[in-house]
Formats: structure tokens, sequence, C-alpha cells
């Protein structure tokens, strides 16, 4: 089964389109699990529309395929904006809330360590969190 990469962007909305550039289908919703329904839905209907038209089908959509949505560090931010407090990632990633909040808003842009730093802290929140026991 091949792995098709969706890119999920933020501005006032999520947005997403696949990586592949042989295949044009942007999608917008409120949540993430609206993005991903409608691409889904809309990846569908363009690619029998493809095939319908004789179009050329890019390879990774020949056969079986599974979705895997990247999120850009704006859109990463806003989804866990309500489950992670932005002190608790300011804490486990080392970069200060004032900075976060420029990413999450769109002011700055990070560069690929401060990215790698954001998903790191992420991740180990995940992990403490999920070691606990009830």
């Amino acid at each position: 089964m091949e792995k098709v990469i969706i890119n999920v962007s933020w501005d006032k909305n999520y947005s997403a389109a696949p990586a592949n550039e042989g295949v044009c289908v942007v999608v917008a919703g409120k949540t993430l699990d609206e993005v991903k329904e409608r691409m889904e839905y809309s990846l569908g209907r363009h690619l029998a529309g493809m095939r319908a038209d004789g179009d050329p089908i890019p390879a990774e959509f020949a056969g079986e395929y599974e979705l895997e949505y990247h999120l850009n560090v704006r859109a990463l931010l806003h989804y866990t904006e309500g489950l992670v407090p932005r002190t608790a990632l300011a804490r486990a990633s080392g970069i200060n809330v004032k900075q976060l909040t420029h990413y999450a808003s769109g002011w700055r842009t990070p560069r690929p360590e401060m990215e790698r730093r954001i998903t790191n802290g992420i991740r180990a929140i995940c992990q403490q969190l999920s070691s606990v026991s009830l």
C-alpha cells in the first residue's frame, strides 16, 4: 500500500493538498477531521474523473493508497493548542511562549531546527502522559 503525503497548513482554517503535484486537489475546513473527510472524498472524485478522461494517474494512486497527513508548524500548534498549554510546550521544547505564539500566528516562520524542537516537545509531552497509570 502506497503512502500519499497530504500537506496541511493553517490560516484561520485548515487547508490541505497532496504533496504530489500531479494531482491538484485542495480542500479546507474548520477542523482537521473535516479536512480529512473532504480530502478523501475530493481525491477519490478527482481520481475517478482523471480515469474517466483517460488522464495519466500518478504511480502512488494507481493501486491502494493510504493518506498520511503532515501538518506544518502553524497547523500543528493550532491543532494542539486545546490539548497542550503553550507554557508546557515551551518547557518541553526550550522555545519561549512568545516565540511559539509568533509561529502559531504566522508572524514568524520557524527554522527546521525549531520545527524539530516543537515536534519533539509535543512527543515528549505525549510520552509523559502515556506513562501515567490510573
